[in-house]
């Protein structure tokens, strides 16, 4: 008795058109009920299950366009060449130059990660060093070294804040620009001030404002 072929390039085509489909949907494509035939043949087209929404949607990796995390999101529903959302977790951080805090890897992955994340602390996979409040999650083998450049950065942007200083905040400057804003009229005055408040970022109203 010959055995039953499923046909892919119909799930194929739909996969392209669809970008990624539920499980139900492959089965009424494919034609089987079978979770077993279904997965073979998704594995043979090598595919990728959703980290997002439990799972529960799936496309194939020639459609995923990853980016420098090797994260793809359509929709709203976020797909990672790891696979699982902790196989993901695991590879950024075991990557990671000076590891990561928790809301920098929210912020990359776009979903919950507080429990797989402790998860993985608590099997030993990952570990992790209390900066000030958060907790900087690091590698097993290269967390020193991933600690001590975050902390070198870190180090590095207080020195940055401290040493920042407007350059309105200069008396001279303060009484050159009083003389350029008054050769100006009420309309460029506005603009002028405007377009340097902008330049100067948050804070940068009350700045032009005390000049």
């Amino acid at each position: 008795m010959r055995s039953i072929k499923y046909e892919t390039k119909k799930l194929k085509n739909l996969f392209y058109k669809k970008k990624f489909l539920t499980l139900d949907v492959i089965k009424e494509t494919l034609g089987t009920p079978i979770k077993m035939t279904v997965f073979r043949k998704l594995k043979s087209m090598s595919y990728r299950s959703s980290y997002s929404h439990k799972g529960s949607f799936y496309t194939l990796d020639e459609i995923a366009k990853y980016n420098e995390y090797g994260i793809w999101t359509y929709n709203r529903i976020y797909f990672s060449k790891q696979g699982s959302l902790m196989n993901t977790l695991y590879h950024l951080v075991e990557l990671s130059g000076q590891g990561y805090f928790a809301s920098e890897l929210q912020k990359i992955l776009m979903v919950r990660i507080q429990e797989p994340l402790f998860k993985l602390f608590s099997l030993n996979k990952i570990s992790r060093c209390q900066v000030g409040g958060p907790y900087l999650y690091l590698s097993q083998s290269q967390g020193s070294r991933q600690y001590e450049k975050r902390m070198k950065l870190l180090k590095s942007s207080e020195e940055k804040k401290l040493h920042f200083v407007p350059a309105y905040d200069s008396p001279e400057i303060r009484q050159c620009l009083s003389i350029f804003l008054a050769t100006l009229n009420e309309k460029q005055r506005r603009l002028f001030v405007a377009f340097e408040s902008m330049k100067l970022g948050r804070g940068g109203d009350t700045v032009m404002a005390s000049g």
